[in-house]
């Protein structure tokens, strides 16, 4: 995950980095070098799923590689295994990874910054040895989750009785008394976003030990470019990335994209894994293109091709496409349940109600019916994007880290980091 590396980093940077433990693939692991060599369309379908979390922003000798439960669930998910199936692979995964760097890692430390589900038995151990405690909250609370999610099952009673619902509804209560056993041991705790924050200290977590540092994105491209003629001679194209699931809007969409009614004259691309097939008789809605999941650079060509970015989600911490979309110059459209959607301005994009099936299709039809001026948004997307860099998360997260954790009496940090 980028986003951990780039909190790893900061720690780097600031020349306190003992170790980066992950269960992502380095490069020259043993595992991608096989994957690489075998001749297999299938074997190389995977090695791109797994390079995109591929540890490249560490120095190798910082980096401890554990990835085994990592390429047993990615393969369990390029094979079609069930959700089901993947969840119960990730959920080992994660006890064991957390049980390992207990023993193996933290002892030794000073410092652990962990992310959430895998740090009971971290900040356990941590405790007992006074060891300062960090913890990553990229999601929203679990409690948030649930009920949103029970609202639109009430909602939409179609989308329901999801044969694994069961499953999930019983996990729920293990995993959130583990996860608030971790955010009542961290000493400081790391949201990505206002909205992030909000939904954690509603839950119950200690507001006072709550940092908001917005992650960063990817290096803008030197210009928004693009055929200075295409506003007015080719079809509207929008685009949507990211898992296409009840979560992020999906159903919403595809009604507003329907009331729509613009025929030949827009385009609607996704982009990302169809995970709930059931919404909505989404094959049979004109207009519509289903990509799959595709590597970082078609996705981020598609951006530089697209005229806009449609992002409906009803529950997302960040939303990492919103950042990569305005990178590449494409204006977006969210809501206001992504935390994402701080970045946005009127000059770049517009952020609409979530679940507000009027608002998408007043959004969609105010860019179909202002092509010009949503082409210049493309520049003023570029300039939002070069002011949220990944440089500037790093720097954020140690100044918080400083004072957190000095206000908590860590004091040895004081002079390293900056």
């Amino acid at each position: 995950m980028l986003h951990a590396q780039h909190a790893a980093l900061a720690l780097h940077e600031s020349g306190i980095l003992s170790a980066y433990v992950t269960s992502s693939l380095t490069r020259d692991n043993l595992i991608a070098r096989m994957l690489r060599s075998l001749p297999s369309s299938w074997s190389q379908q995977l090695e791109e799923q797994l390079a995109r979390r591929y540890v490249v922003n560490l120095p190798a000798e910082k980096v401890r590689s554990y990835p085994f439960w990592e390429v047993a669930r990615t393969l369990a998910e390029k094979s079609g295994a069930s959700r089901l199936i993947v969840d119960m692979i990730w959920d080992i995964q994660s006890h064991r990874f957390d049980a390992f760097v207990s023993r193996r890692y933290v002892p030794d430390s000073d410092l652990i910054q962990c992310f959430e589900y895998t740090a009971q038995n971290c900040f356990e151990v941590a405790n007992d040895r006074g060891i300062a405690k960090v913890l990553h909250l990229p999601s929203l609370s679990n409690v948030t989750y649930r009920d949103l999610l029970r609202r639109e099952h009430e909602m939409w009673p179609q989308l329901s009785e999801n044969r694994h619902d069961k499953y999930f509804e019983r996990k729920f209560a293990e995993r959130q008394e583990r996860r608030d056993k971790e955010i009542a041991l961290a000493d400081i705790l790391i949201c990505n976003s206002k909205l992030t924050a909000r939904s954690h200290i509603k839950a119950g977590a200690e507001a006072a030990k709550v940092f908001v540092v917005p992650l960063g994105g990817p290096e803008p491209i030197a210009t928004a470019g693009g055929d200075p003629m295409r506003p007015t001679t080719s079809p509207l194209r929008v685009m949507y990335a990211g898992p296409f699931s009840i979560r992020k809007g999906a159903h919403y969409l595809l009604q507003s994209w329907q009331r729509l009614r613009a025929g030949p004259n827009a385009t609607l691309d996704v982009f990302g894994a169809l995970t709930e097939p059931n919404i909505l008789g989404v094959e049979n809605i004109n207009g519509v293109v289903f990509h799959g999941s595709v590597p970082k650079s078609v996705l981020y060509a598609a951006y530089e091709q697209s005229d806009v970015l449609i992002f409906p989600t009803l529950s997302d911490g960040f939303g990492m496409v919103i950042s990569e979309a305005l990178a590449h110059g494409c204006p977006v459209i969210t809501t206001d349940q992504a935390g994402a959607s701080d970045l946005i301005s009127a000059d770049c994009g517009r952020v609409l109600p979530a679940g507000d099936i009027s608002a998408l299709t007043d959004a969609l039809q105010w860019c179909l019916d202002n092509r010009l001026q949503l082409a210049e948004m493309r520049q003023y997307a570029l300039n939002k994007a070069r002011s949220h860099q990944w440089i500037d998360f790093r720097s954020n997260l140690r100044a918080f880290l400083k004072k957190g954790l000095n206000e908590r009496g860590y004091n040895f940090l004081a002079e390293q980091v900056t």
